[in-house]
């Protein structure tokens, strides 16, 4: 059995081979079992112990101690070090000493960053109905808000109304909030109207805000779509915190970046999937995942990005894809029941030939994708590319736009590939203009103009497309996307001999 000592000051593990740098919440919940050390040491005390005020469910302690037991060498079925007892928690059984000087300093910059939402409720009035309803969304808010590991929440119970606070600065200090979410309510007739905003602690300014009118008649219905639109703006690739954070991180010396930061900075705002773009986005992942190796998140979207890369980047070879295959299936190991995870991994095992295995993964993010618009995107391009079912793949999508009406542009480019996966022709031509130079994008709009009869206008979006990415080869594209269900295929490859028919005149 390996000697290991741990460094809760420092969030080391140390043995004589080697030494492990642990995020701080990793290190929190070790110093939680090393406490307790030979007793069971149940979910509900590591969540009050670690998490205290905040607000996160019990599936996020056990992804922790499957990364302890990730970084011990730990197998769970022969544990020598973290023993789980079935119904009633863990418990520290190996010899694991202090040992705070037991290695040398490692490089500055780790550890664990997560924006934290306060989420308050509006005072109370006269209106039952209207005083119901912001305990609900409130509630709501902050339990879908919670399911996404990269977003810490205030407890449930602060969410206190908002006419008791005071100063929401000094709130926000004392609650450890790096943004406010303010929700008010008025009744209109027959209607509800509700109006929220997203306030940057720090400042104290207005970041976001939107106002909705909806019927009261259904209150279940009600506190759904007040709760999904707040939920759906604010999360996910480019959402209002990512936005805020990029902002914030771009600031910043790089050399005082944390991994958090390099992650929302590799996620370009702005989409620009050129190669230059391209390779400062996978620098920055490169980071993120070097200074938090269990960040499942970067993981994911540095394996996107290499895979674009391939597409775009001058002198790419096979090793781009080895490597987005490599952070694939770490994303998924460290978070195997994350619905994005599980939508883009589908994508990835139908893409090396296992159609099956990727459809039985599609199934699981399917289940789990509700509340969570990137997961419900990735399921709908997913569902476009390797099924049959063309319009299960709209209506997925339609549901996202429904709830979002200002997506992120990257939305309209999966919305474009969807759409011609669907046959939807003049639907893919529209949204590939909302993001008029991205790949993908442009790929199928050539391809749609072609399928519609618009020779003369394909062969011109042909021709700016290999303006803007030389090396673009359709049958590459087809192989990278994937598009793996065979009906699909034999459609894409149709259009793509009628675009080369247009430009052979």
């Amino acid at each position: 059995m390996t000697d290991w000592y741990f460094s809760e000051e420092d969030r080391r593990l140390v043995s004589p081979e080697r030494v492990v740098q642990l995020t701080a919440k990793a290190a929190q919940v070790f110093a939680c079992l090393e406490r307790h050390k030979g007793e069971i040491v149940s979910v509900d005390t590591v969540l009050e112990e670690v998490w205290a005020e905040t607000h996160v469910t019990p599936d996020l302690v056990r992804e922790y101690i499957h990364d302890l037991r990730i970084a011990l060498g730990d197998d769970p079925r022969r544990p020598r070090y973290i023993e789980t007892v079935r119904g009633k928690g863990f418990r520290l059984i190996g010899d694991i000493e202090p040992g705070a000087d037991a290695a040398a300093s490692l490089a500055q910059g780790e550890g664990e960053y997560r924006p934290t939402v306060a989420v308050l409720k509006p005072p109370l009035t006269q209106d039952p109905l209207l005083n119901d309803l912001a305990d609900q969304v409130a509630s709501e808010v902050i339990n879908h808000l919670a399911r996404f590991h990269y977003i810490g929440v205030v407890a449930r119970q602060s969410a206190i109304p908002s006419g008791e606070i005071g100063d929401i600065r000094s709130f926000a200090r004392d609650v450890n909030a790096s943004y406010i979410l303010e929700a008010g309510y008025t009744r209109l007739g027959d209607d509800v109207r509700t109006r929220v905003q997203l306030v940057e602690a720090a400042r104290g300014r207005s970041l976001w805000g939107t106002r909705l009118d909806l019927g009261a008649g259904d209150a279940g219905r009600l506190v759904d779509d007040i709760s999904s639109t707040i939920v759906f703006a604010l999360t996910g690739w480019h959402g209002e915190l990512h936005r805020a954070e990029y902002k914030s991180a771009a600031r910043k010396n790089p050399v005082q970046l944390n991994a958090f930061e390099h992650f929302v900075l590799g996620c370009d705002l702005e989409m620009r999937l050129d190669a230059d773009s391209l390779q400062r986005s996978i620098a920055h992942l490169e980071q993120s995942v070097r200074l938090d190796p269990t960040f499942s998140r970067a993981w994911l979207v540095y394996a996107l990005e290499l895979r674009w890369a391939y597409s775009v980047v001058p002198g790419r070879d096979r090793r781009f894809l080895e490597t987005s295959d490599h952070a694939f299936r770490t994303a998924f190991k460290l978070a195997p029941t994350d619905p994005v995870n599980l939508a883009l991994m589908a994508m990835n095992t139908a893409r090396i030939g296992n159609l099956a295995g990727g459809l039985a993964l599609l199934d699981r993010a399917e289940a789990s994708m509700l509340g969570d618009s990137d997961a419900m995107v990735c399921v709908a391009t997913a569902k476009a590319a390797l099924t049959d079912d063309a319009d299960g793949a709209v209506a997925v999508l339609d549901s996202v736009l429904r709830q979002n009406k200002t997506p992120p542009s990257w939305v309209y480019f999966a919305e474009a590939g969807i759409a011609f996966l669907s046959g939807d022709h003049e639907r893919c031509i529209s949204s590939s203009w909302s993001a008029p130079e991205e790949i993908s994008a442009m790929a199928f709009r050539c391809l749609s103009l072609a399928m519609l009869g618009r020779g003369e206008e394909a062969v011109a979006e042909e021709t700016k497309l290999k303006s803007t990415f030389p090396d673009f080869d359709f049958m590459r594209f087809a192989d990278n996307f994937p598009i793996c269900c065979p009906a699909r295929q034999q459609e894409y490859f149709a259009a793509v001999e009628r675009l080369m028919s247009s430009a052979r005149g």
